[in-house]
């Protein structure tokens, strides 16, 4: 007699294996979102702002002026969508000419998860549950971008508005629709949603990767600095999976 449990060798060494196809396929998801590529378009600052490209007889032709492909590390994991309703007012001849300007166009604003910099310390991986704690940083909120070309609405008011004010009109609109869309994107309640459309998105992401390779454990997204596992549970995961390939050696 060894003294040894029954099956103790075997179980163990099934759950080492698991362990290391298990790190190696999350540290290869990790590191494959990390050079996901978007698209950005990018203008050079001089012929954006005061270049105007023309054909051959002169005449301004709308066209791209320049573009760059860009690398990005980003997971877009929600989208807030509507409609703005922006003002701007200015005046002339020391007020004696004031005009004003109302206008409703569309928006959306995109949110964000960094992935770039994940990476094996951020998976931390319970044996006995199978359960995968992942821990990534907070979602970013994106750019507003209104879309001025589908304007519902323009309604400008004044005895006489001239070029220079109606430029300083759209000026001001513009300004006011993307400081009222920042407002409203960064609400809490919406900064909640799309935190929890992430934590969905990202676990459907890993798990469904991983069960794919042939580990089938369930994944628990946390944020950055966010308190340990939900819903009352209470989990091992002290050990991460550099300390499980490790001892699989």
């Amino acid at each position: 007699m060894t003294g040894r449990e029954p099956g103790s060798t075997g179980a163990r060494e099934r759950g080492l294996i698991d362990g290391r196809g298990l790190a190696l396929a999350a540290i290869g998801l990790a590191v494959a979102f990390a050079i996901v590529v978007g698209t950005l378009a990018a203008y050079r600052w001089w012929s954006d702002r005061h270049v105007v490209a023309t054909d051959d007889g002169g005449l301004a032709v709308a066209q791209v002026v320049a573009a760059t492909l860009h690398t990005s590390a980003e997971l877009r994991v929600s989208r807030l969508s509507g409609t703005v309703q922006a003002t701007g007012a200015t005046s002339r001849l020391w007020g004696w000419l004031a005009s004003s300007r109302v206008v409703k166009a569309p928006f959306d604003v995109d949110y964000f998860v960094e992935v770039r910099d994940l990476d094996a310390g951020d998976f931390r991986y319970d044996p006995a549950a199978r359960v995968l704690v992942v821990e990534v940083p907070d979602v970013v909120v994106g750019a507003p971008n209104i879309d001025e070309a589908r304007i519902t609405l323009d309604q400008t008011s004044g005895v006489y508005v001239s070029r220079d004010a109606m430029a300083e009109l759209q000026r001001k609109v513009s300004a006011t629709a993307r400081g009222v869309v920042e407002r409203r994107a960064r609400d809490p309640q919406n900064i909640a949603k799309a935190r929890e459309n992430g934590r969905v998105a990202l676990a459907r992401l890993f798990g469904g990767a991983l069960g794919a390779a042939g580990l089938p454990v369930r994944v628990e997204v946390r944020y950055a600095g966010e308190a340990g596992p939900r819903d009352g549970e209470r989990w091992d995961v002290s050990r991460s999976l550099e300390d499980v390939l490790g001892n699989a050696r």
